[in-house]
C-alpha cells in the first residue's frame, strides 16, 4: 500500500512550485479543453496522479516511481489517466512535471511510459467525435466561444474532417456553414489530404467552398487533383474559375497551371517518397497515421489507420497510381510505384498489416519481376541515391533474375556496376555476384572492380565495426571494452578526435556506424564526401543524458541519426543503431550472413577461373585467398583452396604446400590442400624449391594418416620434379 501524505507534504509542495520555476504554473491545453460539466476523475487515480506529482517536486524518486507504477497498472482507459492528472494539476503543469522525472535517475523508463499514456489520452480526448462536434456547435457563439472552440479543433486536427464535411452537407447547420468554413482554413494543413479527397462530393456547390479552402490553406499536396478536374472537359465554367483561382494561390509560381495532371501527381508521388518536409504524415510519433479515402456511399472521406513507417510509401504508391490512370505508360511513374510498393512491404513493423493494400495485391516482388531490367534499374538507382540497402538488395535480386547483359551494364551509369562502390558490404557484394554471375563478354565501365569485391567478400566475417570518439580516457576505454565483449563483438577503432579515430581504422574495410560526441558530429558528413566508408553509415551522437531528448530535437532532420547517452551501455548503443539502421536502409552483416557471402564469392571465383576467356582477372584475389587458406571456417579456406588450385598461380601454388606443410594443419584440411596442389601443378608446373618438394617427399614416406599420404603423393607427381623421388620411395619399402 502506498503511504499517505501529511500536511507538512502540501506545505512542502506549495515551497517546491513556488521555487521551481522551470515547471511552470499554468495548467495544459488539455485541461483547459475539459468542459465544464466533465465527471469528475475517478478518486484513486486522482490520488495517485496528486501524490506522483508531489513526491516528483519535492524528489522522492521512490515514492514518485511507486506512484507511476500504480497508475500504470491500472485498467484504467488512458483518458481518464489523463483526466486524473488535469483534476489533480492543482496550478502544477503536470506535464512538465513528469518530463522533468523523465531526467532523473532511475525514473526514465517509468516516467516515459506515464507520458505516453497521458499523450495519448490528450490524443483520445481531442478526437473524441462528440467532443468535436459540441465543439463545432459552439462556433457561432461569438467571439471568444469561436477562440475556445477553435483552439480544442485544432487539436483534433485532421480527424474532425468528417464532421465538418457532414455538417457542411446539412442544411439544418446552415447557420455554422461559414464557421466551419473559416475553422477549416485556419487548421490549414492537416486537413489537405482529406479535403483533397472530398473534392469527389456529388454537391458541386460545396465542392467549390472546398476549392476555395484549398487555395486558402496553400499547400501544395492539392495541386494534382485541381489540375485534373480543371482540364476535365466535365468541369463547369463556375468550378474552372474556382479551380484557377485556387491554384494561383498555391503556386505563386504560375508552373502548375503549365503542367499536366499526370507531371503533378507524378511529382506529388516524389515527394511523398523522399518525405519532403510538409509530405510528412501529421503524427510522426504516433504508432499509425490516416490515409483519406472517399466513400461514395457516405458522400464523405473515412480514416484508414496505417503504421506510420509506411505512411509515406503508401502516399507515394497512391500517387504513382494516380498518375498511371492518366499516363498509363509513364515509366517513372511505374518505377516509383515499383519502389514505394517494396518500401513499403520492407518497413511494415513486425506483427503490423496494411489495410491499404487490396485484395488482389501480390508480393512487391512479383511485381519487381514482371516489370523487368527497364523499370527496375531506376529502383535500384533511387536506392543507392538514397542509400537504401534493403530496397537495393530487393531490386538488385530482381534485375539478377531478369535481366541480360544489356540490361545490367547498359553503360556508365549503370545501377549495377555504381553499386560496386556502394559503402555497404552487402550491397557491394550482392553487385559482384550478379555481375559474376553474368561473366559479360566482353568489358564493361568498372569491370575491373567485380574481382576486388568478390575478393572482399571472401574476408568478410560479419563482425560490426565501430569508429568511436570519446574524449575523456576511461570512458572511451570503458566503451570500447563494452562495444568489444558485448553481444555484437564489434571492431573498435577509437580516439579523442574523429581524425584519430579515423587514423585507427586506415585498413578497416567498412565502417558499421560512428559514435561521435555532439561537437564532432558536423566532422562525419564532411569526411563522408570523400570517404565512402562513411557515407550512410549510422550516426550515433553522445551527450549528457539531460540533454539527449534536446539533441534529438536538433538533428531530427538528419537521416540516420540519433542521439544517446554519453554513458549508455552496449545494449542501448545497439538499440539505438538498430533505429538508425531503419532510418537510413542499412543492412547489418551476421555472421551467418558473412560465411554465405564468402561461400559464394568462392564458388564464382572458382567458376571464373574455370573460364579461360573471363574478362575478369581472377588472378588478383590470390593474395585474398592465399590469407584465406588459414580462415577457421573449414568450409572456407576449402573454398579458397580449390580456386587456388584452378588458377595458373605461382604464389598460389607456393602458398597451397606451405600451407598443407604447416604442423597447425588438420589432417582433413591437408588432404584438400595437397588435392589442390595436384591441380594447381598440372597448369603451373613446379615452382616450389627443394626443400618444401623434399617436406612432401618426407609427408609421402612416413606420414601417419594413409589419405594425407595419398593427397601428397598425387601433389608430388603432379609437380613433375626431375628427381629421384620415386626411386627412393621404392627403394624404401624394399626388404
Amino acid at each position: 500500500m502506498l503511504p499517505q501524505r501529511s500536511t507538512w507534504s502540501g506545505l512542502l509542495l506549495s515551497a517546491a512550485v513556488c521555487t521551481a520555476g522551470v515547471l511552470g504554473t499554468t495548467t495544459t491545453m488539455w485541461a483547459q479543453a475539459a468542459p465544464a460539466t466533465a465527471p469528475a476523475a475517478d478518486a484513486k487515480l486522482q490520488t495517485l496522479a496528486d501524490d506522483f506529482l508531489h513526491y516528483s517536486l519535492v524528489n522522492q524518486a521512490e515514492l514518485a516511481k511507486a506512484n507511476a507504477e500504480a497508475l500504470l497498472a491500472s485498467t484504467a482507459p488512458p483518458q481518464e489517466v489523463l483526466k486524473a492528472f488535469e483534476d489533480a494539476s492543482n496550478g502544477r503543469n503536470f506535464r512538465d512535471v513528469i518530463i522533468q522525472a523523465q531526467r532523473r535517475e532511475g525514473m526514465k523508463e517509468i516516467a516515459t511510459k506515464l507520458l505516453e499514456r497521458v499523450d495519448e489520452g490528450a490524443r483520445v480526448v481531442a478526437r473524441d467525435p462528440m467532443r468535436i462536434r459540441a465543439e463545432v456547435d459552439r462556433l457561432a457563439n461569438g467571439p471568444r466561444a469561436y477562440q475556445n472552440a477553435a483552439d480544442r479543433l485544432r487539436a483534433a486536427g485532421q480527424y474532425g474532417a468528417p464532421i465538418y464535411l457532414e455538417y457542411l452537407q446539412n442544411s439544418a447547420k446552415k447557420e455554422l456553414h461559414p464557421y466551419i468554413i473559416r475553422i477549416m482554413a485556419d487548421i490549414g494543413r492537416p486537413l489537405v489530404t482529406p479535403l483533397v479527397e472530398e473534392l469527389r462530393v456529388s454537391d458541386p456547390v460545396l465542392r467549390i467552398e472546398l476549392i476555395n479552402v484549398l487555395g486558402q490553406i496553400g499547400y501544395p499536396q492539392a495541386l494534382p487533383a485541381l489540375r485534373a478536374m480543371q482540364m476535365d472537359s466535365n468541369t463547369n465554367p463556375e468550378t474552372q474559375n474556382a479551380i484557377a483561382g485556387a491554384i494561383a494561390m498555391i503556386d505563386r509560381t504560375g508552373q502548375a497551371g503549365k503542367m499536366s495532371a499526370a507531371e503533378l501527381y507524378l511529382r506529388g508521388a516524389q515527394n511523398y517518397y523522399n518525405k519532403t518536409s510538409s509530405y510528412q504524415p501529421q503524427n510522426p510519433a504516433e504508432k499509425t497515421n490516416p490515409i483519406w479515402i472517399f466513400d461514395q456511399g457516405l458522400n464523405n472521406v473515412q480514416a484508414m489507420q496505417v503504421p506510420t513507417e509506411i505512411w509515406n510509401s503508401v502516399m507515394a504508391v497512391r500517387m504513382a497510381e494516380a498518375t498511371l490512370k492518366i499516363d498509363s505508360g509513364n515509366a517513372d511513374a511505374i518505377s516509383l510505384w515499383l519502389a514505394a510498393d517494396m518500401r513499403r512491404e520492407i518497413q511494415l513493423p513486425a506483427g503490423a498489416t496494411d489495410p491499404s493494400r487490396g485484395a488482389k495485391s501480390a508480393e512487391a516482388a512479383l511485381y519487381m519481376l514482371a516489370a523487368g531490367p527497364i523499370y527496375v534499374n531506376p529502383v535500384l538507382a533511387k536506392a543507392l541515391e538514397a542509400n537504401d540497402s534493403a530496397l537495393a538488395l530487393k531490386a538488385i535480386d530482381a534485375l539478377e533474375a531478369t535481366g541480360g547483359v544489356a540490361g545490367l551494364v547498359s553503360g556508365n551509369d549503370s545501377p549495377l556496376v555504381k553499386a560496386l562502390a556502394n559503402q555497404d558490404r552487402s550491397v557491394r557484394f550482392r553487385a559482384a555476384f550478379a555481375l559474376a554471375r553474368a561473366n559479360p563478354p566482353s568489358q564493361f565501365p568498372s569491370y575491373f572492380r567485380v574481382v576486388p569485391v568478390l575478393a572482399e567478400a571472401v574476408n568478410s566475417t560479419g563482425a560490426p565495426t565501430a569508429l568511436l570518439v570519446v574524449h575523456n580516457d576511461n570512458q572511451r576505454n570503458a566503451l570500447t571494452d563494452a562495444l568489444r565483449s558485448g553481444s555484437s563483438h564489434f571492431t573498435v577503432y577509437a580516439g579523442n578526435t574523429l581524425t584519430a579515430a579515423l587514423t585507427a581504422a586506415q585498413k578497416a574495410p567498412s565502417i558499421d556506424v560512428v559514435i561521435v560526441p555532439e561537437e564532432e558530429m558536423g566532422g562525419v558528413a564532411d569526411i563522408a564526401h570523400n570517404d565512402i566508408r562513411m557515407a550512410g553509415v549510422p550516426v550515433l551522437v553522445t551527450t549528457a543524458a539531460a540533454n539527449v531528448g534536446g539533441v534529438q530535437a536538433r538533428i531530427s532532420e538528419m537521416k540516420g541519426y540519433a542521439a544517446i547517452d554519453e554513458k549508455a551501455d552496449e545494449p542501448a548503443i545497439a538499440a539505438a543503431l538498430s533505429r538508425a539502421r531503419g532510418d537510413v536502409g542499412s543492412v547489418p552483416v551476421s555472421a551467418e550472413n558473412a560465411a554465405q557471402f564468402a561461400a559464394t564469392s568462392l564458388d564464382l571465383l572458382g567458376k571464373l577461373a574455370a573460364d579461360h576467356h573471363s574478362i575478369y582477372a581472377v588472378s588478383e584475389a590470390v593474395p585474398t585467398l592465399v590469407d584465406t587458406l588459414k580462415d577457421k571456417r573449414p568450409e572456407i579456406a576449402t573454398g579458397a583452396a580449390k580456386v587456388l588450385g584452378a588458377l595458373n598461380s605461382p604464389d598460389g601454388e607456393r602458398a597451397l604446400a606451405a600451407t598443407a606443410l604447416s604442423a597447425d594443419t588438420d589432417a582433413a584440411m591437408r588432404v584438400v590442400l595437397f588435392e589442390q596442389l595436384a591441380e594447381s601443378a598440372k597448369r603451373t608446373t613446379n615452382v616450389l624449391d627443394g626443400s618444401v618438394v623434399n617436406g612432401i617427399i618426407k609427408v609421402v614416406s612416413a606420414d601417419a594418416d594413409p589419405k594425407v599420404r595419398k593427397a601428397a603423393a598425387m601433389a608430388l607427381g603432379a609437380l613433375n620434379v626431375p628427381s629421384n623421388q620415386a626411386s627412393a620411395l621404392i627403394l624404401q619399402q624394399a626388404r
